[in-house]
C-alpha cells in the first residue's frame, strides 16, 4: 500500500511540474476522439468526468472574489466545447454502429423518458431551449456590454493611474500593478464576447445532434438492420435522449458559470474571501423591512380561496422570522460598535515575558472623564452636545473631523474633562453640572477669596465656578458674591492657549465646555485634511465636473493641495465651495507654487462668502493698521530661499500685540475683522495665529465693493529707536 502511496505521489508531483504538457495532451486525445471509436466502457468513464468539471466549475466560480482571479475561464470554456462535442460524436458512433452508448446514457434515457417517448422529447427540447434562448442569449449580450463597457473605460482609468501617480498616493510599483490588472480586465472581457459564441453555438449543435441521431437511428434500425419501425423507434429514442441530455446538463452548467463570471459586480474593497454567496446574502439581507412586506403579502395569499393556506402561512413565519432576526441583530452590532467606540483604550500588556510586535494607534480626538461620570446623564448631554458641535463644524464649513472616543479614566480626578488629540491634552477644566462659569470680573472676590477652588482662567479674562443661585443672585447684583457657594472641590486648570474670545454673560458648564471645545475643534481641525481626505475631495467632483477635476490633478500636486485647504480652514474659510476654490488654484497654480500665496488666491476668489460669513447683512466692524506700522512691517519682512517670514523683534512684537490686545477686546462679539494690505496680509496671519487665532485677517482685495466697513480705528505701532551702548573706553 505504501508503494502504491509512493508512486501516486510521485506522478501526481510531476503532473504538477509538467502540467503544460498535460493539457497538450488532452488536447491531443480530444480531436483523436473525433475519429477513433472508443468502448463503452471508456465513454462512459469519459462522461462522468464532463459532468465532474461542470459542476466543479459552476461551484468554483461562486467561491471567486471577482472575474480577474479566473482569467483562464475563456480557454477552459474552449476546451470543455470541445471535449463536449468529441464526447457527443463518440456516442453518435456507438448509438448509430451498436445501439449501446454505455450506462451512463441509457439510464439517463430511461430516467428521464419513463416509458413516455413524448414526455421525454419535451423535457429535453424545454432544457436545450431554456438554455440556448434564456442563459446563453443572456449571457452573450452581458458578455458584448461588459466588454465595449470596459475597453471605453480603459483610457479613462489609465489617466486616474497617472494622476494617482503624479499626486503621490501612489507608489511605481503599485501603478504598475493597477495598468496590469487594468489590462487583464481588458483582455478577460474581450475573450469572453467571443468566448460565448461557442456556449451559443454548443447548444444548437446539441440539438443538431439529436436530430440526427433520432432520424438516422430510425432509419438504420428499420432499413438495415429490419427492425419494426415502433422497435427502432423506441431504442434509438431513449438512446438519443440520454445521449442529448448528458450533453445538454453539462452544456448547461457551463452556460450558468459563464453567466455567473460576466454578471459578476465585484465590490470595492472587498476581502479576498468575498464570493457570490456571501455578497448575495449580505445584500438580500441588508433592508430587512422588505422582509416583512413580503410577509404580509404571503399572508394576503393565504387567505385567498382556493390557495394553499399551510404554505403560504409557513413562508409569512418564515420571511417574517428573517426579517425580525436581522433588524434585531442590526440593532445589536449597532449597540456592540458604539460599546467598543467608547469602551476604554486597553495598552497591550507589557509583562516582560514576550516581546511586543503589535501597537494599538493612538485616538485621533479623544473625551476623557473621571469614572464617576460614567453613564451620568450630564455626562450624556455633554457628549451629545460636543458631537451636536462637530456636525455642525463638519456640515458648515467642510472640516473633516474626525469622530470622538470616549474614555472614562480612574486618573482623573472628579470633576475633570479633558480634551485629547492625539492622546495629547488640550484641554483641562473642571466639570461641574451643578454649576455655572461667571466672569470674573462680574463679582467682587477679596484676597482671601482668590484662592477660591474652581476657578478657570479663559484667555484674558477670568471665570470662576458658581453654584446657580450664587450666578443668578450675581446677574441681578455683580458686586456681590459669596465665596461659600463656590464649588468646594478641586478642579483641574484649565487649558488657555489661544482662547481670547469670550461673551459677557454666565454659562452653564455644557455651554463652557463646549464653546472651548469649538475653539479647539477650528484650531486643530486642519490638521486632519490630509492626502486621504484631499483626495476625496477631488474624486468627489469627478462625477460631475471630470475636466475640472483632471485639470486639478494636472497643475496642483495632492499635497501642495492638501496644504492649502488646511491654510484656509485654519483661518474657518469653509471649504464646501470646492468649485471656485479649484478654478481660482487651476488659474495660478501654474505660475505660483508658494501655498501661501496661492491661498491668498484663493480668499480673493472667496471675498463674497468671507464678507458675508463675518459681516453679514449689517458689513464688517474693522481695525486698519497706520501707513507708519505697515511700514515697520514691511521693512521687517525678510526673504529667503525658503519663503517670506516677518522678522519682528521682540519689543516690536510685544507692541503690536499690546496694541492688539486692547483693540481685540475678549468681550466684543462678534469679533471685529482687521484689514491690512494684501502683501502684508499672510505675515499678520502667522503672527496672530497663537494669541489671536479667532481675529479674522482680510486684506483690501478680499472686500467687496459692496461691502460695508465701519473703521472703529487704526493700531499704532511706534518705531523702534535702536540703542547704543558705549564702552567706558569710548
Amino acid at each position: 500500500m505504501e508503494v502504491v502511496i509512493n508512486w501516486t505521489t510521485r506522478v501526481a508531483e510531476s503532473a504538477a511540474k509538467h502540467t503544460e504538457v498535460a493539457i497538450a495532451l488532452m488536447v491531443v486525445s480530444t480531436v483523436f476522439m473525433l475519429i477513433l471509436p472508443l468502448p463503452t466502457v471508456l465513454v462512459d468513464s469519459l462522461i462522468a468526468v464532463n459532468i465532474c468539471i461542470s459542476s466543479l466549475l459552476v461551484v468554483l466560480v461562486m467561491y471567486l472574489p471577482g472575474p480577474l482571479a479566473f482569467s483562464t475561464f475563456p480557454t477552459i470554456l474552449l476546451l470543455t466545447t470541445l471535449f463536449r462535442l468529441s464526447l457527443s460524436i463518440s456516442t453518435t458512433r456507438l448509438i448509430l454502429l451498436e445501439q449501446d452508448a454505455g450506462h451512463i446514457v441509457e439510464a439517463f434515457g430511461n430516467f428521464v423518458v419513463g416509458g413516455n417517448l413524448a414526455v421525454g422529447l419535451v423535457i429535453f427540447l424545454i432544457i436545450t431551449i431554456a438554455q440556448f434562448l434564456v442563459i446563453a442569449k443572456g449571457s452573450e449580450r452581458v458578455a458584448e456590454v461588459s466588454a465595449r463597457f470596459t475597453l471605453d473605460a480603459m483610457p479613462g482609468k489609465q489617466m486616474s493611474i497617472d494622476a494617482d501617480l503624479r499626486a503621490g498616493v501612489i507608489d511605481p510599483l503599485t501603478a504598475v500593478m493597477r495598468r496590469e490588472l487594468l489590462g487583464k480586465e481588458s483582455q478577460l472581457f474581450g475573450a469572453m464576447d467571443g468566448a460565448m459564441k461557442f456556449v451559443k453555438g454548443d447548444a444548437i449543435a446539441g440539438l443538431i445532434i439529436v436530430i440526427v441521431n433520432l432520424l438516422g437511428g430510425i432509419s438504420i434500425g428499420v432499413f438495415q438492420l429490419e427492425m419494426d419501425a415502433s422497435e427502432a423507434t423506441h431504442v434509438y429514442s431513449v438512446l438519443t435522449i440520454g445521449d442529448g441530455l448528458i450533453a445538454q446538463i453539462p452544456a448547461l452548467l457551463i452556460s450558468i458559470t459563464a453567466g455567473l463570471m460576466i454578471t459578476r459586480v465585484s465590490s470595492s474593497g472587498s476581502p479576498e474571501d468575498a464570493n457570490v454567496g456571501r455578497e448575495i446574502s449580505e445584500q438580500l439581507l441588508s433592508q430587512p423591512k422588505a422582509w416583512l412586506v413580503a410577509a404580509i403579502a404571503m399572508l394576503g395569499f393565504a387567505v385567498v380561496p382556493g390557495m394553499p393556506t399551510a404554505v403560504f402561512i409557513t413562508l409569512s413565519a418564515v420571511t417574517a422570522a428573517i426579517g425580525s432576526f436581522r433588524i434585531w441583530r442590526l440593532k445589536t452590532d449597532a449597540e456592540k460598535a458604539e460599546k467598543e467606540k467608547n469602551v476604554e483604550h486597553i495598552e497591550p500588556e507589557d509583562n516582560g515575558a514576550e516581546d511586543l510586535r503589535t501597537f494599538l494607534p493612538s485616538r485621533p480626538y479623544l473625551l476623557q472623564f473621571d469614572k464617576s461620570a460614567e453613564n451620568h446623564p450630564e455626562t450624556e448631554a455633554l457628549i451629545q452636545d460636543i458631537r451636536r458641535k462637530r456636525n455642525q463644524l463638519v456640515a458648515q464649513y467642510g472640516l473633516t473631523l474626525p469622530w470622538f472616543f470616549i474614555e472614562y479614566s480612574e486618573k482623573l480626578v472628579k470633576g475633570e474633562f479633558r480634551f485629547c488629540v492625539h492622546e495629547v491634552p488640550h484641554l483641562r477644566v473642571s466639570y461641574h453640572p451643578n454649576h455655572r462659569v461667571v466672569p470674573a470680573h462680574s463679582v467682587t472676590l477679596s484676597e482671601a477669596d482668590s484662592q477660591i477652588p474652581g476657578r478657570a482662567e479663559w484667555g484674558e479674562e477670568e471665570w470662576v465656578w458658581l453654584a446657580e443661585a450664587q450666578a443668578d443672585a450675581t446677574n441681578k447684583n455683580p458686586n456681590k458674591f459669596d465665596p461659600a457657594i463656590a464649588h468646594p472641590e478641586p478642579a483641574a486648570p484649565a487649558d488657555t492657549a489661544g482662547d481670547t474670545e469670550t461673551v459677557n454673560e454666565n454659562k452653564t458648564a455644557i455651554e463652557y465646555i463646549v464653546e472651548r471645545l469649538e475653539r479647539l475643534l477650528f484650531a486643530t481641525g486642519p490638521q486632519f485634511i490630509g492626502l486621504q481626505e484631499t483626495k476625496f475631495l477631488t474624486v468627489s467632483i469627478e462625477k460631475d465636473q471630470s475636466e475640472l477635476a483632471q485639470e486639478l490633478q494636472r497643475v496642483l500636486p495632492l499635497t501642495r493641495l492638501s496644504n492649502v485647504l488646511q491654510r484656509l480652514a485654519s483661518e474657518r474659510v469653509s471649504i464646501r465651495t470646492f468649485r471656485p476654490i479649484a478654478e481660482a488654484l487651476i488659474e495660478h497654480a501654474q505660475h505660483e507654487r508658494d501655498p501661501a500665496i496661492l491661498t491668498d488666491f484663493v480668499r480673493i476668489a472667496l471675498r463674497a462668502q468671507i464678507c458675508y460669513q463675518h459681516g453679514g447683512d449689517e458689513g464688517l466692524k474693522a481695525w486698519l493698521l497706520s501707513p507708519e506700522t505697515e511700514e515697520i512691517l514691511r521693512d521687517a519682512v525678510r526673504e529667503t530661499q525658503n519663503g517670506a517670514f516677518l522678522a519682528l523683534d521682540t519689543d516690536a512684537s510685544e507692541s503690536l500685540m499690546a496694541q492688539l490686545r486692547s483693540a481685540f477686546s475678549a468681550f466684543v462679539q462678534p469679533a471685529p475683522v482687521l484689514i491690512v494690505a494684501q502683501d502684508l496680509r499672510r505675515f499678520l496671519r502667522s503672527l496672530l495665529e497663537e494669541d489671536f487665532h479667532h481675529v479674522p485677517v482680510f486684506s483690501f482685495s478680499e472686500l467687496m465693493s459692496t461691502t460695508q466697513v465701519e473703521v472703529l480705528g487704526r493700531i499704532e505701532m511706534e518705531p523702534q529707536t535702536p540703542q547704543y551702548h558705549l564702552d567706558e573706553t569710548g
